[in-house]
């Protein structure tokens, strides 16, 4: 049974790599965008334009890059290229190429920038290793109006993480209008905002994932203001499908977690956040959803929809588990005494959980690491 098992899962690897390369890797996009600004440069005087830059780098930048096969770049993105293109129209496809391109654009561009400022960058990035529960208070500025908590689904590790970055802000400031809005929470289609208040309303909008029903309870319990983010007709259809390693061959991916799906989902979150704000202009939000929407480096990302506010950006990883920001490891790595430390409190204690803490001190080295703090765990000896 396991053979079989294994062997369905490594066709299921061969159709999604047949897709990609249908679809162009990251990697092919970036070869293309280099060759083609090349030539853009030689045109106008040798003189590279604007977001080109990064494009028509120094040799010995793009010889780091195909040096590893532009590995980490493939890494980062490709599950955004890995969809079945069967399963959707040729409008579809177009407007996906575009998105995929901006990604890889935003990539290299970032990662030049880190590449030719690393002194600079790395003396603007705090980095800590704490064991037990993390202190928010010491990184989200008191001030904040919007704070994202981007994760990876169903880890209980990240969801309790956020759970305590609310929490601890409530307990905090108990003053302040304190919004916790959800992807994992069904939208109310309404003009005004809608506010959980029942237990009944959890067992019924908390659709898609039933895993994150205690965790809004608890919420509403603190006297938290809860608000859902996504659009019912898709949690109904992706509670209904469910995320089967059939997934990526279904229409509902693209509408879903193609770049396409991603973004016209962040919009539809936009307006209901930005209606939180119209109608309550003292609200602190925050955010809890997928990584993938929060990060800085996605093109229309919700933080960047959102960047009018300010958003403070916090991401959840951990080794082995969908690392996404591989700019964050290539640029800001783990320094060896870091890592080293934080097996000795390991060795100390055995039941405390060690995070990697990385908090950009500004918004240049944020938008290279795709948030602001990042927090890691660290894997359990």
């Amino acid at each position: 049974m396991r053979k079989l098992f294994y062997a369905l899962c490594f066709l299921l690897w061969i159709e999604n790599l047949g897709w990609a390369q249908m679809q162009r890797l990251p990697s092919a996009i970036a070869r293309g965008l280099m060759k083609s600004s090349a030539v853009s440069a030689v045109e106008n005087g040798g003189k590279s334009l604007g977001a080109a830059a990064a494009l028509s780098a120094p040799k010995s930048y793009l010889k780091t890059l195909e040096r590893n096969n532009f590995y980490d770049l493939d890494l980062m993105l490709r599950d955004y290229f890995a969809l079945n293109p069967q399963s959707a129209s040729p409008q579809l496809i177009k407007e996906n190429e575009q998105l995929q391109e901006l990604l890889v654009k935003k990539w290299l561009e970032r990662d030049f920038y880190a590449f030719s400022h690393q002194k600079q960058l790395l003396e603007n990035v705090l980095v800590e290793v704490i064991q037990g529960k993390i202190d928010y208070l010491n990184y989200i500025p008191h001030d904040a109006r919007l704070i994202m908590l981007g994760e990876i689904h169903e880890q209980d590790w990240m969801a309790g993480s956020a759970e305590n970055a609310v929490l601890q802000f409530k307990q905090a400031y108990p003053d302040k209008n304190i919004y916790y809005v959800s992807e994992f929470i069904d939208a109310v289609p309404e003009q005004g905002i809608y506010l959980l208040s029942k237990e009944k309303e959890v067992e019924a909008l908390v659709n898609k994932r039933p895993y994150y029903r205690p965790m809004t309870k608890r919420m509403i319990a603190a006297g938290v203001r809860v608000v859902g983010l996504e659009n019912p007709e898709i949690s109904t259809e992706l509670a209904r499908i469910g995320y089967t390693q059939n997934f990526p061959n279904t229409q509902l991916a693209w509408k879903t977690i193609s770049p396409s799906g991603m973004r016209e989902r962040n919009m539809y979150w936009e307006k209901i956040i930005r209606r939180i704000y119209a109608q309550d202009p003292d609200a602190v939000v925050f955010v809890h959803a997928g990584f993938g929407h929060t990060n800085y480096n996605q093109p229309k990302a919700l933080s960047i929809l959102l960047k009018d506010l300010q958003p403070f950006v916090v991401e959840y990883a951990a080794p082995g588990v969908g690392d996404f920001n591989t700019l964050l490891e290539r640029n800001i790595p783990l320094p060896p005494e870091t890592l080293a430390k934080g097996k000795q409190l390991q060795q100390c204690n055995v039941h405390r959980p060690v995070f990697f803490i990385r908090y950009m001190k500004n918004k240049r080295g944020a938008l290279v690491a795709g948030c602001d703090l990042h927090i890691k765990k660290a894997l359990p000896r």
